[in-house]
């Protein structure tokens, strides 16, 4: 994760957008149409290439970064990040192509921070195509150490126009395969939200590329778990500057049989959250060598 950044409330163009949020790998989240998925047997795994597959770079063994390409700027890099609702360009590379842009701003708990937005002609990130796109525009090394040697975050208004983003960790390629249709059109993002059970406790958790870790939000935790039973706590730091508890939890069912699992709590976004999600799953977490999106079926399926 990034800066904290829960985004209560953006505008864009006269757009406005709302999501409590935090900023991962580069965490700008907008009013995602959130898509209740489940996990599927690893034998479903389509081990087929349905779409194009192209190689990507595995930064701080969680992110994924593809080579892409904004109008005529090529040789781009940008992180592929599920938790993002909205793709971002950096504004070293809106300086290069003198976009011009529209103010816009993205609420935090306590303060409203000013970003900008442009429209692009082409972006292409990987195997993935935008003949157009408007785009959030911001500096983003000020938020994270991790997007300081990046141009660019893929979201999911751009992953969602598909019918699955399968990432192969062994073998270091990402495939994405367009919905049925073959276009795709824009339609609303649609994050997966998958349920785990702790100790008996049902929680839901947006699948997030841009995090490497589980995280929990600690108020939802203790509300749903008073006598939790723990193995161990200690003050760390996930990711950069988000403050956060490393617990030890037995009794953790994700997909699969109990384990004892490693958690991260953190503080939630308060009040007015219209998302009602207890958290974030990093796919690294799970230890995957492939991993499948499948954004038609509401599915999420690893091996």
């Amino acid at each position: 994760m990034l800066a904290r950044i829960s985004a209560l409330a953006a505008t864009a163009a006269g757009v406005r957008v709302m999501h409590p949020s935090m900023l991962s790998a580069g965490r700008f989240f907008a009013f995602l149409a959130l898509t209740s998925a489940s996990y599927a047997h690893p034998k479903d795994l389509d081990t087929s290439t349905p779409g194009p597959m192209v190689p990507f770079e595995l930064r701080s063994d969680f992110l994924v970064v593809v080579t892409g390409q904004v109008g005529e700027l090529a040789d781009l890099k940008f992180i592929v990040d599920t938790g993002s609702s909205y793709t971002v360009i950096d504004q070293k590379v809106a300086d290069k192509l003198r976009l011009p842009r529209r103010p816009g701003k993205v609420t935090n708990f306590d303060r409203d921070i000013p970003v900008e937005w442009a429209d692009v002609r082409e972006l292409r990130a990987g195997p993935i195509r935008a003949p157009a796109a408007s785009v959030m525009i911001v500096r983003l090394a000020k938020y994270s150490e991790f997007a300081e040697n990046v141009d660019g975050i893929i979201g999911l208004d751009l992953l969602s126009r598909g019918k699955k983003l399968t990432i192969d960790y062994e073998r270091r390629v990402l495939s994405f395969e367009l919905a049925e249709n073959g276009t795709g059109d824009r339609l609303p993002s649609r994050s997966l939200v998958v349920p785990i059970i702790i100790q008996g406790l049902r929680m839901r958790l947006l699948v997030d590329t841009g995090s490497r870790d589980v995280l929990l939000y600690r108020d939802r935790l203790r509300k749903g778990l008073p006598e939790i039973r723990t193995e161990g706590e200690t003050r760390t730091a996930v990711i950069g500057r988000l403050p956060a508890t490393q617990v030890n939890l037995p009794g953790v069912k994700i997909g699969g049989p109990e384990k004892v699992a490693t958690v991260f709590l953190i503080d939630g976004p308060g009040q007015g959250d219209p998302l009602g999600v207890d958290g974030y799953l990093g796919p690294a977490s799970l230890h995957a060598k492939r991993i499948e999106f499948d954004f038609a079926a509401s599915k999420l399926r690893w091996q």
